[in-house]
């Protein structure tokens, strides 16, 4: 047991030298992606690594937003993107890069980083948009307009109005369920069907910290990279039973409409909002 911590110590020291000599750019273990959506753990997998592995959570979300949002309008071409982002990942040189923002520049990860891995981390969709609509709440008149930006474009209160059943949504400010739950499915769909399934790993939330190890290794980095007691982090402070407010009815419509198909494939024993602890 000694002799293997001390042959770890060796290792990650002769890293952290080549590192130095070479800068981080070209001593990289990794690129791995995290592309779940928010508040499905993607800050927890960034911060369950050591200090020796270069990992960030959603960095430079504010440009990058910025950025996506100019691309999917045609104000900057594909090529002006792909060159920002090989640009932004030679200066930040991250191993591991957890953000719910990549999945909206995937098409170019995934050419021009054929090495790359990905980590879909998914959350049932109930306790998902719960966490999701109290999170809207707690920065509620804090987010950046870039970032409502963004929020306009995932959940797309033009298409989908407040039906009577979810006015509540609509006095707080909030989207409908539709947009919420539309954008859940499109989005894990979108992974699931686009990234090559020996580059893929798909995580419950509610299992990060168990597959924790599984996860290091899938990344190609060492598991005593891992840090399990950082693997819940970004807990909401004030959570509130919001969607339990909403006719019981009209919500499980919603869910069977648009969710149905991806949560008996990963969450076949939840079939109501009965069967979540909020």
């Amino acid at each position: 047991m000694a002799l293997t911590s001390i042959t770890n110590r060796c290792a990650d020291l002769l890293f952290a030298t080549k590192r130095r000599v070479l800068g981080p750019d070209r001593a990289r273990r990794t690129r791995f992606y995290c592309v779940g959506t928010a508040k499905t753990g993607t800050h927890s997998v960034a911060k369950m690594f050591s200090r020796n592995v270069r990992s960030r959570h959603e960095p430079e979300r504010l440009e990058l937003a910025e950025k996506i949002l100019a691309w999917g309008n045609q104000r900057i071409s594909e090529q002006e993107m792909t060159r920002w982002i090989l640009e932004r990942d030679r200066r930040l040189a991250l191993e591991v890069d957890s953000s719910m923002l990549n999945i909206d520049i995937l098409p170019i990860v995934l050419r021009e980083f054929p090495d790359a891995r990905f980590l879909l981390t998914i959350r049932d969709c109930y306790t998902w948009c719960n966490s999701l609509i109290n999170e809207m709440l707690r920065s509620a008149g804090r987010m950046a307009p870039v970032l409502n930006g963004i929020a306009s474009w995932h959940y797309q209160p033009h298409l989908f109005q407040h039906a009577p059943e979810e006015q509540m949504l609509k006095e707080k400010s909030l989207y409908t369920l539709a947009g919420y739950f539309t954008y859940w499915a499109k989005h894990n769909s979108r992974i699931l069907d686009t990234v090559p399934a020996e580059r893929l790993l798909v995580v419950r939330t509610d299992q990060i910290s168990k597959r924790a190890f599984e996860i290091a290794e899938f990344a190609r980095l060492p598991r005593r990279t891992v840090r399990v007691e950082r693997t819940h982090e970004y807990k909401n402070p004030a959570k509130q039973e919001i969607i339990r407010q909403i006719d019981r009815n009209y919500l499980q419509a919603k869910v069977e409409q648009h969710c149905r198909p991806l949560m008996t494939r990963f969450f076949p024993e939840i079939k109501s909002l009965d069967d979540v602890d909020l």
